[in-house]
């Protein structure tokens, strides 16, 4: 118990201290590329981002940008680990009319440190971490626990998961607590680091939120892209628009659980804004989907 106590005070130090104090991602990247996502890890250390189809993924440290140079890599849904220093990503390939994946674990450098699970005809989805070297994913639906060094799993933070239409928290090899039941597919699921602040999409309805295992009102409603602050106080979204084949604007906006209200981040005729992530406690990144390349913008002045 004192073990958790103390990597959780560990983490939320992180949260409050190196958060704020993240590396200039955008002097590290390649300009020339057209990025879609971006996954930022729970301490700020470490950068993730992907291309519109997830066929590339690029790694970004203080200081270091790298193209990471694999066969059949499939970024969907990458989870780094809670320290930024191990990634879990999947790669997927296509023989005989039949989609094989597979689930690897990179290190922060974007260097094969093991693999999961081999090429397999099943569904394979990353989910989380819960250590730093306990790793969570779906396989055909079904939760598997995996810890890389053999031994007990962590559970120093607690995991918040969905399959299909069900919402599920889970904070030991034993221990799984049904928290909602969804109309449709649970989709884009953020949640704080103590699972206080909950938010996902419901497929075809409204974006939900739930606080201290409550659901609550906001004005959210259709947010798209719904994510969590680190400090987890705070909920930034997206609201696209398009014509039923291309996407014709897009803005950015957060809602402040201190307040109950929304603030504008961006709204740009000029720009179409996206997927937005947090960079820091005060800072987004985001993708302008009408060149591909990743921006930021400060809370500070909101």
């Amino acid at each position: 118990m004192l073990k958790k106590q103390y990597f959780i005070l560990i983490l939320i130090c992180n949260f409050i201290y190196s958060n704020e104090s993240s590396f200039d991602l955008i002097n590290l990247i390649e300009k020339s590329k057209a990025y879609f996502s971006i996954h930022v890890s729970a301490d700020g250390s470490s950068v993730a981002i992907t291309n519109a189809n997830y066929s590339q993924l690029y790694i970004a440290n203080n200081g270091y940008f790298k193209n990471v140079d694999m066969k059949n890599i499939n970024a969907f849904h990458c989870k780094w680990s809670p320290n930024g220093e191990k990634l879990m990503v999947m790669r997927s390939s296509f023989e005989n009319r039949r989609r094989l994946n597979s689930l690897i674990v990179l290190n922060k450098y974007g260097n094969l440190l093991e693999i999961v699970v081999d090429f397999s005809s099943q569904r394979i989805l990353p989910v989380g971490w819960t250590g730093n070297n306990t790793l969570h994913f779906l396989l055909d639906d079904q939760l598997i626990t995996r810890n890389m060094n053999k031994s007990e799993n962590e559970w120093d933070l607690p995991l918040i998961f969905a399959t299909k239409n069900k919402l599920y928290k889970k904070i030991s090899d034993e221990k799984v607590q049904l928290l909602h039941q969804a109309q449709d597919m649970i989709l884009n699921l953020s949640y704080s680091s103590d699972a206080t602040l909950i938010v996902f999409e419901v497929y075809g309805n409204e974006t939900i939120v739930i606080q201290d295992e409550k659901l609550i009102k906001t004005d959210i409603r259709n947010g798209n892209a719904p994510m969590v602050s680190p400090d987890g106080e705070k909920i930034v979204f997206m609201n696209i628009e398009d014509d039923g084949y291309q996407i014709q604007s897009g803005s950015i906006s957060y809602w402040d659980s201190k307040t109950s209200k929304i603030y504008s981040i961006i709204d740009d005729p000029k720009m179409i804004a996206m997927n937005p992530v947090w960079g820091n406690n005060n800072l987004i990144y985001y993708i302008n989907f009408s060149d591909g390349s990743i921006q930021s913008r400060g809370l500070k002045n909101q």
